[in-house]
Order: C-alpha cells, then sequence, then structure tokens
C-alpha cells in the first residue's frame, strides 16, 4: 500500500497513534508542524523536510480531524499525473461548473484566478516539489506554488471540499474593495508575468487579450493595474470587453457615475442574458423586504439593466455582510466569471 506523509498544522495538535483506516486507499504516517498556519509553515524548518522526504507523496493537512485525514488519503489515491491536488471550497456551488475555474484539473490560465478561493488538504508529488522548488513564505503559499507549477506546464487537481471544511470566511469578491498592499505582491507578480499565449490560450484579438488581462487583475482586486489595462484599449474589440471592465473598475472604485458613463459606452453585451437569468434567480431566493423592489429594477421586460446593478451596488457597499449585498456579491462574481470566460 502507498504511503502518505501528513504534516499536520496547529500548535498542540494531538497526533493519532493509527491515523489510518483499512479501508483507505493509502496509509498515513502524520507529523506535527508545530506552526498553524501555512505562511508561518513555509519559513519553518519544516517546509525544507517537505521537499527532502523519502516519500512519493507528501501532504499538508490543517488539524488531525479524521475527515480531513480521510479527504487528504483519497486525494492521494486519485492523483493521476498531476502534480499536486487539494481540496477547494467553491466560491458559489449554484454558478454553473463551466465557469469555476477551480472545477476538475487547473492548468493556466484557471489556477491563476483560483487564489479568490480557500483550500484545504494539499497532497503533493514529492518529485514536482523538488523540481518546481520550495514554498515561499508569501500569503497563499500553495496557490502561489500551484501558479509556478501550471506555468511550468503541470496541472492541479482540484478535489470538492467537504461541507463540513468549508471556511467560515466569505471570500466573494466585495463590491467596493480595497486593493491589496505588499502582502498581495506575490499575486501581483504572477499577474504581471503572465501571458495567454505562454499558456497555449489566445483571444480573438489583441485587444481582447488585453481585456482578459485587466479582468484578471479586476478578480483579485488589483484596481490600479486593471485600469490602466483597460484604458489601453478603449473601444476597441468586438464588444469592448475592455470598456466593459473599465465599468466595473470605476463601479468597485466605487466612482458609481463613472461607472454608468462606461456602461452607457459598451451598449448590449452577449452575457446579459445569462448574468439577468442567474440574478433573478438569486434575488428571488433573498428574504429581505428589498429584493424583490431590485429583482424588478435589475430585470424589468427581461433585459439586464447595469445601471439598476449599479445603484445596487451603491446601496449595499456600506455593509457587505447583509444578505442583500451578499446577493449583490454573488451576482458581481457571477458577471466576473462570465467576462473571464470569455475568449
Amino acid at each position: 500500500m502507498t504511503s502518505l506523509d501528513v504534516f499536520v498544522l496547529g500548535h498542540g495538535t494531538d497526533i493519532p497513534r493509527d491515523p489510518s483506516n483499512a479501508e483507505w486507499p493509502v496509509s498515513l504516517r502524520l507529523y506535527p508542524a508545530g506552526t498553524c498556519t501555512l505562511a508561518e509553515f513555509a519559513k519553518s524548518p519544516h517546509a525544507a523536510r517537505l521537499v527532502d522526504g523519502d516519500g512519493e507523496l507528501v501532504a499538508l493537512v490543517a488539524g488531525a480531524d479524521r475527515e480531513l485525514l480521510r479527504s487528504a488519503a483519497a486525494q492521494a489515491s486519485c492523483l493521476g499525473e498531476s502534480a499536486c491536488s487539494m481540496a477547494v471550497e467553491r466560491l458559489d456551488p449554484r454558478l454553473s461548473r463551466s465557469l469555476d475555474p477551480t472545477a476538475g484539473v487547473m492548468t493556466m490560465p484557471g489556477v491563476l484566478l483560483a487564489p479568490r478561493v480557500a483550500h484545504g488538504p494539499v497532497v503533493f508529488r514529492s518529485t514536482k516539489l523538488r523540481e518546481i522548488g520550495p514554498l515561499r513564505a508569501v500569503a497563499e503559499p500553495v496557490w502561489d506554488w500551484a501558479i509556478r507549477a501550471a506555468g511550468a506546464g503541470e496541472s492541479i487537481a482540484a478535489w470538492p471540499m467537504a461541507d463540513s471544511q468549508a471556511s467560515q470566511i466569505c471570500r466573494l469578491p466585495l463590491l467596493a474593495p480595497r486593493e491589496p498592499g505588499p502582502e498581495g505582491d506575490w499575486l501581483r507578480e504572477h499577474l504581471a508575468n503572465f501571458t495567454f499565449s505562454k499558456s497555449g490560450t489566445r483571444s480573438s484579438s489583441n485587444a481582447d487579450e488585453t481585456a482578459r488581462r485587466a479582468g484578471f487583475y479586476q478578480w483579485h482586486d488589483f484596481l490600479s493595474e486593471s485600469h490602466e489595462l483597460s484604458q489601453s484599449i478603449e473601444g476597441q474589440g468586438e464588444n469592448q470587453l475592455g470598456d466593459y471592465w473599465h465599468a466595473i473598475m470605476h463601479r468597485r472604485e466605487p466612482d458609481y457615475g463613472n461607472a454608468k458613463y462606461w456602461f452607457r459606452r459598451i451598449g448590449n453585451q452577449p452575457i446579459w442574458r445569462e448574468l439577468r437569468q442567474y440574478a433573478d434567480g438569486i434575488l428571488a431566493e433573498c428574504t429581505v423586504p428589498q429584493a424583490a423592489r431590485w429583482r424588478e429594477r435589475l430585470t424589468a421586460a427581461l433585459k439586464w439593466d447595469p445601471f439598476a446593478f449599479v445603484d445596487l451596488c451603491e446601496e449595499c457597499a456600506a455593509d457587505e455582510m447583509t444578505e442583500l449585498a451578499l446577493a449583490a456579491r454573488r451576482i458581481q462574481h457571477a458577471e466576473m466569471s462570465m467576462l473571464v470566460a470569455t475568449p
């Protein structure tokens, strides 16, 4: 039976003497990592042991909970040719899997979008750890490593995270975010170095490719970089996607009047039919009294109203954790997902 070396995060974690189950596909050997977070682990001596171990597979798990360990064992048995496998939490289970960059096997550019979501247990192929290099001491060490691996042509297997493992932190894009500070430099670096041509995926024109890059920056709240790219292709492209991202940037800045100016410039958009249907379903589930009014405004005459959505975002931006604000954030996430998926 294949064995899996598992480094368990958490100070004072109780390590079970016999962590494995006879029915599991691999046997586990557990080691206390001595740190609570992945960022701390990446700075510790244990990070070198992760790379230099003798086993074929190695894992990182936050705690010795039996369900987490079972998930790591299952991921190890299904690793296939991937460089690593991780349990990934979906941002919005209602959104179609075709629009989820973390569904199935991830390669570039999808893995570059993935740090928006939370992950659980991670299983690495030891040879790939040595080829790609160790975890770096950045805010998201595992996603940073996965992006580096995907950039080297490797694939990353995404394993659906169990509901019991789901994070309590909402990672849906904010309606009015703060731009990342120095803690986001690792991701800013990846975005700056990425081109679609390197990943083997091409857009229909240079303008549309620049628009997609603006979208990737916007996805991760780098508003200034996104703005610069979208401004560089003003009025260009079949559907003026750069101007669409320009409008979203001002909506999130927030500069609501400027956002409406850019929405007036782009005209009707191919994604709006699907977006209207999605938004209608989200607001139909919303229990607050205002939801019905916004549902009527956003989808009047069976058309999507981007100006009404600007108004909804303005109303919700003061407290982004209300039920109505979370509905607006889900709609925004769907809008951005549909746009980044546009070739």
